[in-house]
C-alpha cells in the first residue's frame, strides 16, 4: 500500500467521526444509545449510495454541466436524503430532546460523508493531500453540519407546534440545502 495514501485515508476519514465522538461525549444526558448512532451513521452512508445513483441519473437526464448540476441539484438530493432519515428518527421517537437531534443529525452527515469520501478515495486515491484535507476537514463537516442544523430546526419547529406536521421541515431542509450548496460554490 502506498505511504501516501495510509496518510491520506486519516485525513478523508477520521476529522468527521472525531466530532461525532467529542459531540456523544459531552451529550451530558446519555439518552442516544451507541447503537443507534451507529445505526444512523450507517443509515447516512446507505443515502450516500442512494443518492450517487439518483445524481447519475438525473445528471444524464437534465441539461445542467456538471458544476450546476454541483450546485443546484445534488445538494436537493443529497440533503432530502438525509432528511428521510432524521424524519424517520423523529416519528419513531428515536429524537427527544435538542442534543438528540443534533447528535443525530451529524451522525447520518457524518456517515454520508464516509462513505462519499471512501468512494472518492477509491476512484481518486491518489488526488494531492489538499484534495483529502478540504474533504476530511471541509465536506465531510459540512455534510454533517447542515444535516445537524436541519435535525434542529425540525425539532425546535416541531416541539413548539406540539404536532409533527410535515411542512414544519421545510425551513431546515431549505437551510440545509442552501448552506450545501452554498459550500458546493
Amino acid at each position: 500500500m502506498n505511504l501516501d495514501l495510509l496518510v491520506r485515508v486519516p485525513v478523508g476519514l477520521l476529522p468527521v467521526m472525531m466530532f461525532l465522538v467529542i459531540l456523544l461525549y459531552l451529550d451530558s444526558y446519555k439518552l442516544t444509545g451507541f447503537r443507534t448512532v451507529l445505526w444512523v451513521i450507517v443509515a447516512g452512508a446507505g443515502a450516500t449510495v442512494l443518492s450517487y445513483f439518483a445524481n447519475g441519473v438525473l445528471y444524464d437526464l437534465l441539461p445542467f454541466e456538471f458544476d450546476q448540476f454541483s450546485r443546484y441539484v445534488a445538494p436537493i438530493i443529497e440533503e432530502g436524503l438525509k432528511a428521510l432519515i432524521i424524519i424517520y428518527l423523529f416519528r419513531t421517537s428515536r429524537i427527544g430532546f435538542l442534543v438528540d437531534s443534533a447528535i443525530m443529525g451529524f451522525a447520518v452527515g457524518a456517515g454520508f460523508a464516509v462513505a462519499e469520501n471512501i468512494h472518492y478515495l477509491y476512484r481518486a486515491g491518489d488526488a494531492q493531500m489538499g484534495v483529502w484535507i478540504v474533504r476530511g476537514f471541509g465536506t465531510a463537516v459540512m455534510h454533517g453540519g447542515v444535516t445537524a442544523i436541519f435535525a434542529i430546526f425540525s425539532q425546535v419547529l416541531t416541539e413548539r407546534n406540539m404536532k409533527i406536521n410535515p411542512f414544519l421541515y421545510l425551513p431546515g431542509l431549505v437551510a440545509a440545502i442552501t448552506l450545501h450548496s452554498l459550500f458546493n460554490h
